[in-house]
């Protein structure tokens, strides 16, 4: 009795992992990566900022022409982009877009969205008082 109830917790756990595993492996196919493994290299092993700014605006382009799935975080990502070189529009953009690609992000996308807004109008506020 013993062993049955051991084999049959073996074969209830073989029966969760395997799908999960099978899920995993499939999931390079749900999403298009283009080069986004060697642009995250580039940026914070090698401090190459220009190349995977590059990797990311091909892989959205090919992803967005050829009707592919962008993994969630790629538009974020992008739009961080933008809003470290100062484009503050540009990096709203890609939020926006990473917030109605991927609802559950939209949280987090509203509070930098609101942060990037906030400190727009604070230095604006400033620029005026001057």
């Amino acid at each position: 009795m013993f062993k049955l109830h051991g084999v049959h917790s073996t074969l209830k756990l073989i029966t969760i992992v395997l799908p999960m595993i099978f899920l995993v492996g499939c999931a390079q196919d749900l999403f298009f990566w283009g080069k986004y493994e060697e642009s995250l290299i580039e940026r914070y092993v090698d401090n190459d900022t220009e190349h995977p700014e590059a990797n990311l605006r091909e892989l959205i382009r090919e992803a967005e022409s050829s009707q592919k799935r962008i993994p969630p975080g790629i538009y974020a990502d992008y739009g961080f982009m933008f809003y470290k070189r100062g484009d503050k529009s540009g990096a709203i953009d890609y939020f926006e877009k990473e917030k109605k690609l991927y609802p559950e992000s939209s949280f987090f996308m509203t509070k930098l969205i609101e942060r990037i807004k906030q400190q727009s109008s604070s230095s604006n506020a400033a620029t005026g008082a001057k």
